[in-house]
C-alpha cells in the first residue's frame, strides 16, 4: 500500500490492483479479481483487464487490454506512480460533454471561427462513435475504429482521402490532449495509436501553372479586368485568395512597394486573422508593383482592392468555378498539373514559389513572403522547380563529371 497527498496536505490512502471485466456470456460476468480470471475458475471469454485504483472514496478502473503480462506491467507502473506521488485520480466526464466544453473554450479563447468549425466537424464524427463513453476509457482501438467509420461512411459523395483522415486525427488528438491536461484522462489514445493504424499521407505535389500555360490564360481573362488583375497579382505576390479578398488599398504602399497582410476573408464568417494568425509584410517585385499601380488607376484606388461589381467581397468559390475554370478551358490549360495534382486558384501561389525559386530567390525569403510558419512546408510542398527548369539545371552540368 502507498500514500499520495492531496493539495490540502492530508494523506489519502491509494491502492492499486487488477480487476477483470468478463463478457456477458461468461459465467464470471461482470467483474472478478485478476487471480480468478482463469479457465480454472470458470472463465469462458477473453476478459478485459483493468488497473483499479481506489483513493479515498473514489474507485477508478482503467482498461489495459487483454494480455495478462501487459496488465501486470501496467499495474507495476501505476504502483510506481503512487509511490512517487505522481498519481492523481482521473476525473470522470463523458466524451460528448467534454467535446462541447472544449469547443466552447476555443471560442472563448478567440480562435478563428473557421478553425473551430473544422474541429466541430471532427468531434461530430467522434461523438457519433464514442457516444456517452467516458473520456478516460477511450482507447487507441476506439480511435482506429473511428477513422475506419469516417472512411467508410463519408458525409459527402467525395472520397475521404488519407490527408482528410490525418486532419481528423490531429484535431481529435488536440481535443483529447487537452482532456489529459484537465485531468480527465491519464494519456492521449491518439498519441498511442500505432503507425500501422495511422493514415498514410504522401507529400503534396505542387500544382503550379507553367509559363506557357499562363501566356495562354491571360488573354481569356482580358475582358474581366477585376479578375485578370486578381489572378496576376496572386501570381506576383503569392497571396491567398482570402487575403486578396480582404485586402484594402490602405494596406498597399506604392511608395515603399510593400503590402501589409493582416486579414483574410472567409465566406459566411467574414474577415478574420490570417491562416497563421500573424500579420506579414510582402515585398513587391517591380512587376507586382506595376500591376498594383495599373489597377489603382483603373479601379479608383479606394476601399477594397478587389470587389464585386455590385460591391462587397469577392467569393473564392465563384472566382474558381465561374471565372478561372472556364478561362482555363478556353485557353486549353488542363485541370491537372505537371505533377498530377489538380489546379485551383491556390495554384497561383504555387506558381509564385516556383518562379521565385527558379530565379534564385532564397528559400527563407520565399517562406516569409508566403507566410509559412515552418520552412519545411515551403520546401516540401512549394519548393519544387518546373520540369523545364529542372532539365535546364541538368544541362548546365554538361562536362562537370570526370567520367
Amino acid at each position: 500500500m502507498c500514500f499520495s497527498p492531496h493539495a490540502n496536505d492530508t494523506r489519502t490512502l491509494a491502492v492499486a490492483s487488477l480487476q477483470v471485466r468478463h463478457s456477458r456470456t461468461c459465467p464470471l460476468y461482470p467483474w472478478t479479481p485478476f487471480a480468478k480470471a482463469t479457465k480454472r475458475h470458470g472463465c469462458r471469454c477473453t476478459p478485459l483487464y483493468h488497473v483499479a485504483t481506489r483513493q479515498g472514496g473514489t474507485l477508478t478502473r482503467q482498461p489495459v487490454g487483454h494480455n495478462r503480462k501487459e496488465a501486470e506491467r501496467a499495474l507495476d507502473a501505476r504502483r510506481g506512480d503512487i509511490a512517487r506521488d505522481t498519481y492523481r485520480v482521473v476525473e470522470n466526464i463523458r466524451f460528448d460533454e467534454w467535446a462541447d466544453q472544449w469547443i466552447a473554450s476555443l471560442r472563448a479563447a478567440g480562435r478563428k471561427e473557421s478553425t473551430v468549425t473544422q474541429y466541430e466537424i471532427t468531434l461530430k464524427y467522434a461523438k457519433d462513435r464514442f457516444k456517452s463513453a467516458n473520456v478516460r476509457d477511450i482507447r487507441p482501438a476506439d480511435v482506429s475504429r473511428l477513422l475506419e467509420g469516417i472512411a467508410r461512411k463519408p458525409r459527402t459523395r467525395k472520397k475521404v482521402t488519407q490527408s482528410t483522415l490525418a486532419k481528423h486525427l490531429r484535431q481529435l488528438g488536440s481535443c483529447l490532449g487537452a482532456a489529459v491536461s484537465e485531468g480527465y484522462a491519464s494519456e492521449n489514445p491518439v498519441s498511442r495509436l500505432h503507425s500501422t493504424r495511422r493514415p498514410k499521407v504522401s507529400k503534396s505535389a505542387p500544382a503550379y501553372f507553367t509559363d506557357s500555360e499562363l501566356s495562354r490564360l491571360w488573354p481569356e481573362l482580358a475582358d474581366q479586368p477585376v479578375y485578370a488583375y486578381l489572378c496576376k497579382i496572386a501570381l506576383a505576390t503569392g497571396m491567398r485568395s482570402g487575403e486578396l479578398a480582404a485586402l484594402r488599398w490602405s494596406d498597399v504602399s506604392l511608395l515603399t512597394n510593400e503590402v501589409r497582410v493582416s486579414r483574410t476573408y472567409v465566406a459566411g464568417a467574414g474577415e478574420t486573422s490570417t491562416k497563421s494568425g500573424k500579420a506579414r509584410t510582402i515585398d513587391l517585385s517591380p512587376q507586382a508593383a506595376a500591376l498594383f499601380e495599373e489597377w489603382f488607376t483603373a479601379s479608383g484606388g479606394d476601399g477594397l482592392v478587389f470587389e464585386k461589381e455590385t460591391g462587397g467581397y469577392l467569393d473564392s468559390a465563384y472566382v474558381l468555378r465561374r471565372v478561372l475554370y472556364p478561362a482555363m478551358k478556353q485557353a486549353g490549360v488542363p485541370r491537372q498539373g505537371e505533377h498530377g495534382r489538380n489546379r485551383t486558384f491556390h495554384s497561383f501561389r504555387h506558381t509564385f514559389a516556383r518562379i521565385t525559386l527558379e530565379n534564385g530567390a532564397e528559400i527563407t525569403w520565399v517562406k516569409e513572403q508566403l507566410g509559412h510558419q515552418s520552412i519545411n512546408l515551403t520546401v516540401d510542398t512549394y519548393g519544387r522547380w518546373g520540369r523545364t527548369a529542372q532539365k535546364k539545371q541538368a544541362e548546365r552540368l554538361a562536362g562537370a563529371f570526370p567520367v
